[in-house]
């Protein structure tokens, strides 16, 4: 897999569009919680809300609009929400993007990884576990994304808005693995421009350690070469979990992205 500007402007681009689907799902889904997206440069500025998992734009720097009208456009849509603007980054931006983005005032927030793994061959259906797609609007896997967050905490309302809201995304596909019957593991794949973007995965600590994320992965795989895709991608902290599961499942690191935050 040769990595160059053509192949980062595509995975940035194809991340954008998912991010900015899945805002516009919560908000339908969810109108309170303020979620919003606006296309940008080839990429996206997006939000989920306040206090909700994604508050920034990517694909950034990489369309040719001018550094400085992307800062404007950074500033009004995040100030608009009260919130700080922000936005990843990746090592094949505009450099006068970085530079504009730094007179005014955006210092580093963190980093993110992305991984991807090719589809010219795909791993082959393994026994032994059982894996079921989900339709949307169900709730089958969202105690499994939550995390032990309890009902009626802010925390689990936000988790659960976002499953609702992602089984509704377009080209979305959403699983789980059961043990006994019962989904005790779950993740997602959402097809876009010819990539597979996996994400959604989690599993019940008492199921840990049973290869069901393996399996999973490996699903989604076969699922997102059905589609025509030539690529699955992912993202992930570069000192996670998350991180070392997709390089055992052969994933590639490509670059890692640095979170730029207006202070």
């Amino acid at each position: 897999m040769r990595i160059d500007a053509d192949l980062v402007r595509r995975i940035e681009h194809s991340a954008a569009e998912h991010g900015a689907r899945l805002s516009v799902a919560l908000a339908e889904r969810s109108p309170s919680s303020g979620a919003a997206a606006e296309r940008c440069d080839g990429g996206a500025l997006t939000s989920f809300g306040a206090g909700r998992y994604v508050n920034r734009a990517v694909g950034l720097g990489l369309g040719g609009t001018s550094a400085d009208d992307i800062v404007v456009a950074l500033r009004e849509f995040y100030e608009a929400r009260s919130m700080p603007p922000s936005l990843e980054v990746s090592p094949w931006a505009d450099g006068e993007l970085v530079e504009a983005l730094t007179r005014d005032g955006f210092g580093l927030d963190g980093f993110r990884n992305v991984y991807a793994h090719s589809l010219e061959s795909v791993p082959a259906a393994a026994d032994g576990v059982e894996i079921v797609e989900i339709a949307p609007g169900s709730t089958r896997r969202h105690h499994i994304l939550a995390g032990g967050a309890e009902h009626g905490t802010a925390e689990r309302q936000i988790s659960d808005e976002f499953c609702d809201a992602a089984g509704f995304v377009d080209g979305a596909v959403d699983l789980v693995a059961l043990v006994d019957g019962e989904p005790a593991a779950c993740g997602s794949l959402t097809v876009i421009d010819g990539v597979g973007w996996l994400g959604g995965a989690a599993t019940l600590p008492e199921h840990r350690g049973r290869g069901l994320q393996q399996a999973l992965v490996e699903q989604r795989l076969r699922l997102a070469a059905a589609e025509g895709c030539d690529l699955a991608a992912a993202t992930a902290l570069p000192d996670g979990q998350s991180a070392r599961n997709l390089v055992r499942f052969g994933f590639r690191l490509l670059y890692t992205q640095v979170v730029l935050t207006r202070r």
